[in-house]
């Protein structure tokens, strides 16, 4: 039996749900692995031996506020989204509380530090906890009193071992930009005013939105929804859409992740490895197309981004080389946040904290990760040489 020393934490993405929410716990259908029985990886990886928790963040909400939710999930007691930020960005300061499943984290021996691993969205989630965890946050030290600071933001802690994105939108994707601000404003509003309008009798029962700081609810929760009720939840639905760096409809754009990526740097005791799949080829015309056996829901995702050639993003050095995807992300924004150090890895390479790994590409798409067309087998052996690498001391 196969065992580790540091607990796993999967991180899952945008629209993703962990072990707490209800599609998991009522419909017993889990994310990682897609499947109820045959691919149940968490009930997998536990038979090894692995601790492993899958926690329940916000969907659609931003990295920033992802990552003081996992903190909180963490080592338990209320979030504190930063006093700074909450100014900022105009929702409130804290948000839920809970009871903390590694509460001893950072204390001498199997719990001293943890492995995160992050899918899709789960990957700039990840970046950001990890920059936290490390530095912590400059402009909350500054405008918080010491003994209102959340632990997060004071930096210095070094309980990361390692970090891993598979198929991470680190540095946005091309398909958001396609849609642009107006686009990805209106279909940012459009999932949030149905949360607030369908609340818990609907999305929420299965699907928790985790919105409480902006004050987007739903019915059950306050019983009776009045109309001067709605009209509150669809004016923090418009602060949500209309903040820069605090909605992930803007984080996807490539602009974006490149503001949000600048100010983050990597912990010089962390190993960090970038999962890459692709399910796209080049055509007559230079131009990419989906493999075959791409997904079905993935081709017309996969054929915007394969001839999408924005003039906007050439500062950020687009050229044909980003065409390529694994359906959803170009394959050149799967690896480190760009202008971070980072080198291909190889087998005979050692691994060193402090640097990005781009492990070689796979004929896998987007969803490939969470199991979704694999087979149930292969599914598990990808998982378990994984944590045999970032394991290994």
């Amino acid at each position: 039996m196969q065992t580790t020393a540091y607990p796993v934490v999967l991180i899952h993405g945008l629209g993703g749900w962990g072990e707490q929410d209800g599609i998991d716990t009522r419909l017993h259908y889990h994310y990682w692995g897609f499947d109820s029985k045959e691919r149940d990886l968490l009930s997998h990886l536990r038979n090894r031996g692995y601790e492993v928790y899958a926690p329940s963040l916000g969907p659609f909400t931003s990295a920033w506020d992802r990552a003081c939710e996992l903190w909180a999930y963490l080592f338990g007691g209320r979030v504190d989204f930063g006093k700074h930020h909450s100014r900022i960005y105009g929702h409130k300061r804290f948000g839920r509380t809970y009871p903390g499943v590694l509460k001893d984290l950072g204390a001498p021996g199997s719990h001293a530090k943890l492995h995160l691993i992050g899918h899709s969205f789960g990957g700039p989630t990840g970046i950001v906890f990890a920059d936290l965890l490390w530095r912590g946050s400059e402009e909350e030290r500054a405008e918080t009193a010491a003994e209102e600071l959340s632990p997060l933001f004071s930096g210095g802690h070094d309980l990361l071992y390692s970090l891993v994105t598979l198929s991470g939108a680190n540095n946005g994707t091309t398909f958001a930009d396609f849609f642009g601000e107006k686009g990805m404003r209106f279909l940012s509003g459009a999932v949030f005013t149905a949360n607030a309008v369908a609340g818990d009798t609907s999305l929420m029962g299965l699907l928790d939105f985790h919105t409480d700081q902006w004050g987007i609810m739903g019915p059950s929760v306050y019983c009776k929804n009045s109309l001067p009720r709605l009209r509150e939840q669809l004016r923090g639905v418009k602060r949500l859409i209309s903040n820069h760096l605090d909605n992930v409809g803007y984080e996807l754009q490539v602009e974006y992740a490149a503001a949000r990526n600048r100010d983050i740097s990597l912990s010089p005791n962390t190993r960090y490895y970038a999962f890459r799949g692709c399910r796209t080829h080049a055509n007559r015309k230079g131009l990419h197309v989906p493999d075959a056996d791409m997904r079905r829901i993935l081709k017309l995702w996969s054929t915007v981004i394969g001839r999408y050639r924005p003039e906007k993003l050439k500062p950020f050095g687009f050229d044909d080389t980003w065409l390529p995807s694994d359906g959803i992300v170009n394959v050149k924004c799967l690896g480190a946040p760009f202008g971070m150090e980072s080198i291909d890895y190889t087998e005979a390479e050692t691994v060193r904290p402090g640097i990005w790994y781009h492990m070689p590409i796979e004929d896998k798409h987007h969803m490939s990760w969470v199991g979704i067309g694999e087979d149930p087998l292969e599914f598990f052996s990808f998982f378990d040489s994984l944590l045999r690498r970032i394991t290994a001391e």
